[in-house]
């Protein structure tokens, strides 16, 4: 199923990656690991190693990554999880949220609010279901953070890793 949705720059369609999409998913998905890489933000760094390749594979197989495509061109995705243990431990766990991981736009849609609409999108797809989103954030990127209070999120915690990694947590609750 194709959902439509409008941005400033034109229609967008947004639909579930199907087989075939991995290359998709993952060129957006590196386009905007390097761009923090080279900003000095160390977040998704992953997406550029061959792991980062089969988490993507992964998340098309299992029917929860998202393409969005602008005039043509596949230029966003997001995955949306229904589950998330990792993160949010036995909360992950309780069917009351859906959670949104790995929203992506190519570097040269920033800017344009393109971002944004998926986001919302995303919100509204699990607003369907569920009466809550979820989400996590890298701790260390206060400009993330702040847009994601910004659009509705509410701080609601932080998890930390064995690694050093520091994880955000938030919600918005319908």
């Amino acid at each position: 199923m194709t959902s439509s949705v409008s941005t400033s720059l034109g229609p967008m369609a947004v639909e579930k990656a199907a087989a075939g999409d991995e290359t998709a998913v993952l060129t957006v998905m590196r386009d905007a690991a390097a761009w923090l890489k080279e900003s000095g933000i160390k977040q998704w760094s992953g997406m550029l190693t061959p792991k980062g390749e089969e988490v993507v594979h992964q998340r098309v197989k299992d029917g929860v990554a998202y393409l969005a495509t602008l005039n043509g061109e596949k230029m966003g995705t997001v995955t949306i999880l229904w589950e998330d243990f990792q993160i949010w431990d036995e909360k992950g766990r309780d069917g009351l949220a859906g959670y949104i991981h790995g929203l992506a736009i190519l570097r040269k849609y920033s800017e344009k609010n393109v971002g944004r609409v998926i986001l919302g999108w995303a919100v509204d797809r699990i607003k369907a279901e569920k009466s809550l989103v979820r989400l996590d954030c890298m701790a260390a990127n206060p400009r993330l953070c702040r847009y994601y209070e910004e659009v509705g999120f509410q701080y609601v915690g932080q998890k930390s890793f064995p690694n050093g990694w520091k994880s955000n947590l938030y919600e918005m609750k319908f």
